[in-house]
């Protein structure tokens, strides 16, 4: 598919693409014989992925890091040749990522877990509470 037709299925605009494209984090597609970028359905698939790591707050760095992780352990060749020093470097990379999307699983219940009550709240009429302080709102 086309850059255009690309971007317009991922949700991102062209120059976005191309950005991603010098940072490594899409591969460069191949070229039509009159020079087009001719991108992949995996490539849809990892801009969804960028995008769903940046909507709950990855950075592009942080982004570009979990790639790396899984391109390496993805083949068994190079995750068995890790040297030892390697595998405690990727292993603690994972294990920060892990850290990051517990801490942010634990706000999002907290802020779900405070959204329904308010709903609830609302719904039956009663007195609003504000979810921060738990005093009534006049």
């Amino acid at each position: 598919m086309r850059i255009g037709e690309l971007a317009k299925s991922a949700g991102v605009n062209v120059q976005t693409l191309r950005f991603y494209e010098r940072e490594g984090l899409i591969p460069e597609p191949a070229r039509t014989q009159s020079g087009y970028r001719d991108y992949a359905r995996r490539d849809l698939a990892r801009l969804t992925f960028i995008r769903s790591c940046q909507e709950i707050g990855f950075t592009l760095r942080e982004v570009k890091e979990v790639f790396d992780l899984h391109r390496i352990l993805a083949s068994p060749e190079r995750a068995g040749s890790l040297k030892p020093g390697a595998r405690k470097r990727f292993l603690a990379a994972a294990e920060r990522r892990l850290a990051m999307i517990d801490a942010k699983l634990r706000i999002l219940l907290q802020m779900k877990k405070d959204m329904s009550g308010l709903v609830t709240t609302l719904k039956h009429r009663q007195k609003p509470v504000c979810p921060v302080s738990g005093f009534e709102v006049a």
